[in-house]
């Protein structure tokens, strides 16, 4: 009767255990995210702080190192300091870039701390795209201290600070001209406030999107200050409304 009552006493942390531990199985080993956040233990290797190459890259690191410092100094300097450490992951094997989710795109956690992770293939390996990355890992935090990243601020936002650091042609002052017919037409911001409606449709659709965000933002910090832009990003960090804050400071 005592061994019976033992057992049963013991049953249901067992359980709860083993379940919390195939959960963290399945997160960590088939969800981009966690497989990013266990990089480190996987077939990596940290050629630099936080820049991991698959152990089969076939190229050049020394150039990655570079091109990622020209891309931190672009960042810092927009920012005036830097508070994030992203971890940067190269990669140029299709399965593993699978299971990392993307191969120019960053993902951030937001857990005990918010912690950025970059996935990049060579394809896709420069200093505009490697800054606007790490322009995102910059935002995210010192936006999403503790806060869900999705309840804070509309997708346009997210890019159109991004791309402030994106020197590509294809997105500069020159091209908004041309595909808005100088301002003629454009999307409103609010269309484009879910990820579902800003990376939806075609390449050329996405791409006027992030030309909008762009010419948007850029006007914004122009009016207003990076001071401007770092304060509204603390006080919705703090609880306030993203479009209310926005539009104040706007007038």
């Amino acid at each position: 009767m005592k061994k019976h009552k033992i057992k049963k006493r013991y049953f249901i942390p067992v359980l709860v255990i083993t379940i919390l531990f195939i959960v963290a199985v399945l997160y960590f080993q088939f969800t981009p995210m966690g497989y990013r956040m266990t990089v480190r233990y996987r077939n990596f290797t940290e050629i630099q702080n936080n820049i991991y190459v698959e152990n089969n890259y076939i190229g050049d690191t020394d150039k990655i190192i570079s091109l990622i410092k020209v891309a931190r100094s672009r960042n810092s300097e927009f920012w005036g300091s830097t508070e994030s450490e992203p971890i940067i992951i190269i990669s140029d094997n299709a399965k593993t870039l699978e299971k990392l989710g993307g191969d120019h795109d960053t993902l951030t956690a937001v857990f005990f701390k918010v912690k950025s992770y970059i996935s990049i293939s060579s394809e896709y390996l420069n200093v505009d795209i490697l800054a606007h990355e790490m322009t995102h890992a910059e935002l995210h935090a010192r936006l999403y201290k503790g806060k869900l990243p999705q309840t804070l601020v509309p997708t346009w936002f997210d890019e159109g600070v991004a791309i402030q650091n994106d020197y590509r042609e294809q997105y500069n002052d020159e091209a908004w001209h041309e595909k808005t017919d100088n301002g003629s037409y454009l999307i409103e911001l609010n269309n484009m406030d879910t990820p579902e409606e800003f990376y939806g449709g075609s390449s050329d659709d996405r791409r006027f999107r992030y030309l909008i965000s762009r010419y948007e933002l850029k006007t914004w910090i122009k009016k207003n200050g990076m001071d401007s832009l770092i304060q509204l990003i603390r006080e919705i960090n703090a609880g306030e409304d993203f479009y209310e804050l926005y539009y104040k400071t706007n007038k």
